[in-house]
């Protein structure tokens, strides 16, 4: 073997051992729950539905009485009302319980549009208590996570007059 091999395949060791480190760092529950948080709140601040939807399980129900359909119509209908949106997060941590975990957040709105986007960011921003999602992990991979459940029980919403 010569020593232009050998550095060429510690190398390429060395970048594989990085790799999958970096992996198993990122494939953590902990960290994949936070994530896929994450890119719930960018999804929705930049209109990305697709993405939106692909994160809601299709079995989604909450304390309001929303399915998955209607509370992506909705969504769409009220976010839709906004020129810019930007949500804050005041978090208040998450917890792992199997099959998934929640994440308890308080979100905090700013944002302009037309008419009733005043009353969506005081309605969200005065809320005392915060949102608590509930995810499940579905499957083996460790990156396929759905939100099964949204609650907050200052929030008062009527699905049927929207």
């Amino acid at each position: 073997m010569t020593s232009r091999f050998k550095i060429t395949a510690a190398v390429a060791s060395l970048l594989l051992v990085i790799i999958a480190w970096r992996c198993l760092w990122l494939w953590q529950p902990d960290r994949q729950l936070l994530l896929h948080q994450e890119h719930l709140r960018r999804a929705i601040e930049r209109r990305d539905w697709s993405k939106v939807e692909t994160l809601i399980d299709p079995a989604y129900a909450d304390q309001w009485g929303y399915t998955r359909p209607a509370a992506l119509h909705d969504a769409r209908q009220w976010r839709g009302q906004f020129f810019a949106l930007t949500i804050l997060v005041e978090p208040g941590g998450h917890q792992l319980a199997a099959p998934g975990g929640t994440v308890t957040e308080r979100w905090k709105i700013h944002g302009f549009g037309t008419g009733g986007t005043m009353l969506v960011v005081q309605e969200v921003n005065s809320l005392k208590s915060p949102f608590v999602f509930q995810w499940k992990h579905i499957g083996w991979k460790p990156w396929t996570w759905t939100l099964i459940r949204v609650d907050n029980p200052t929030l008062q919403l009527n699905p049927s007059e929207m």
